[in-house]
């Protein structure tokens, strides 16, 4: 079953989120070591705030490889019943 343009969007999506996050944890770090101490409770919340995305994104990741492996599980046991037994031996190997 191919993925649909939306589960390709979101993909893609996905691979510049790292890029995106890798970069703002290296400002965040450089940030940490130049401010002074009274300032890096402001950090503390950017980090909290990304860490929420990062889990949102994470779920959002995983209930969508959850819903790709209901739909493969349900398409090969419609095939396991409807293929003949040599087709269907091909198939599992």
């Amino acid at each position: 079953m191919p993925l649909q343009p939306s589960d390709r969007r979101f993909l893609d999506v996905v691979e510049r989120l790292k890029i995106y996050l890798l970069v703002m944890a290296a400002a965040v770090f450089v940030f940490l070591l130049v401010v002074p101490q009274t300032e890096i409770q402001m950090a503390t919340s950017v980090i909290g705030i990304t860490l929420c995305g990062v889990f949102w994104l994470t779920q959002r990741l995983l209930s969508f490889v959850t819903l790709l492996d209901m739909e493969l599980t349900r398409v090969i046991n419609v095939l396991k019943r409807t293929l003949p037994e040599d087709q269907r031996k091909e198939l599992l190997s």
